[in-house]
């Protein structure tokens, strides 16, 4: 087709019909041609240049009336269509940054979440001092010697602390645990005589660990704050163990007796708790957690001294004995956890831990193992009387007993809704 296009083109000096492919109609004679393109004087006089691939097809002949008057046709429809709209090319928009949500709805978790901790704190029991003041009523009612018990000096140990909370949807459960650690010091002053006089000077660790279990529910919540309303169950342990107490006897002409005067203390004490659980949000990454408790617990307490002595002029003898008190106790914890969060999932914690409460004496008794004059084993009976007054002395009097610490921890939580 093309080759015979070009050879029908190629005849100059007659005039020759074109149609074009837009469907316009040219009558003229070719005066130029190359491979791609002629150039036609029209009938009019005007020289006009064409490229070969707009050609349809060329005649010799005069085009008819049909074929002229279609050719005016088809080029006023296609003057009367719509252009196709100029788009220009709109600024290229920097590219989106990969958004992190944090967003959580309270209401529809499903999440376990888990954090530890480490830091500094204090463990402060009363409870040799509160039973040597104790002793020292007795002592001055049955006018027998008087002991002046220093406040005992503190030195901060370490803590940490651990937990886990399962969340579905408003419900919660929680189990977390915690040591607090520290080292006291506690000096003593016992009036024997005009002359004389004992003195206890020692520094030793104790320890308490707690244990909690608590179940809580979402009763408010917003963009801002959550509460919770929780119930639950504390157990504590604490334990001092005291192994460099020395024991010192003067008289007039100075230092007559010397030994070792030990504690072992061990006490346990439980009960439930009523709380309320709340979280301030400051933005999409800060919480504000507070938690605060009322505990009310029972427990016992077992206090063991072992004294050696050396007296001067005699061989080393040994005395040990055995009290135990049932304590109940009223009391607090406070907790507050500055949270911040890397990730939706990933968050580092800075925060506070406080316990405190009052005990009350129900009952104590004593066993005197092994007296300072004999080497064998006292009747427990020989201190029944000694028993029912230190027991009525210190019914319903009361003792502090308070544990603290800073601490800095990670928290990760296991969403399962995203799994």
């Amino acid at each position: 087709m093309l080759s015979f296009l070009l050879s029908s083109i190629a005849v100059f000096g007659e005039e020759q019909t074109i149609y074009l492919k837009n469907g316009q109609i040219l009558r003229g004679e070719v005066i130029h041609q190359t491979a791609t393109s002629i150039q036609i004087k029209i009938t009019d006089g005007k020289i006009r240049q064409l490229n070969k691939i707009e050609i349809q097809r060329v005649s010799y002949k005069e085009p008819t009336t049909k074929e002229l008057k279609d050719s005016e046709d088809k080029l006023k429809q296609k003057t009367q269509e719509p252009q196709p709209p100029i788009v220009e090319p709109s600024p290229q928009e920097p590219p989106k940054k990969n958004v992190t949500n944090f967003q959580l709805d309270q209401t529809k978790r499903h999440d376990l979440e888990i954090f530890g901790g480490i830091g500094y704190g204090y463990y402060k029991p009363d409870s040799e001092t509160f039973l040597l003041r104790m002793q020292n009523t007795l002592n001055l009612l049955t006018a027998s010697n008087p002991t002046i018990t220093e406040k005992p000096s503190y030195k901060a140990g370490l803590s940490n602390h651990y937990g886990l909370t399962y969340t579905y949807r408003r419900l919660s459960g929680s189990f977390s645990g915690s040591n607090f650690r520290s080292d006291t010091t506690l000096n003593t002053l016992t009036i024997n005589s005009a002359n004389e006089f004992n003195t206890t000077n020692g520094t030793f660790p104790e320890k308490q660990t707690t244990i909690k279990a608590d179940i809580s529910y979402l009763a408010f919540t917003n963009s801002r704050f959550d509460l919770r309303p929780s119930v639950g169950y504390f157990q504590f342990w604490g334990n001092t163990d005291d192994t460099n107490t020395s024991l010192k006897a003067y008289s007039s002409s100075g230092l007559y007796l010397y030994g070792n005067y030990f504690f072992q203390v061990f006490e346990q004490m439980k009960g439930p708790s009523l709380g309320l659980k709340s979280t301030i949000r400051t933005g999409e990454r800060i919480e504000n957690r507070i938690e605060l408790y009322y505990l009310s617990l029972k427990g016992n307490q077992d206090n063991t001294i072992h004294a050696t002595v050396f007296p001067d002029s005699s061989s080393a003898f040994y005395g040990e004995v055995a009290q135990k008190s049932a304590w109940s106790a009223k009391g607090f914890q406070l907790s507050y956890k500055f949270v911040y969060r890397i990730t939706p999932v990933f968050s580092l914690w800075a925060g506070i831990s406080a316990y405190e409460w009052k005990y009350n004496l129900d009952q104590t008794s004593n066993e005197i193992r092994y007296a300072f004059d004999s080497s064998t084993p006292r009747a427990p009976g020989d201190a029944l009387l000694n028993d029912l007054l230190q027991t009525a002395i210190g019914k319903g009097a009361t003792s502090v007993s308070k544990s603290n610490s800073l601490d800095f921890g990670v928290m990760y939580r296991l969403d399962f809704l995203r799994q």
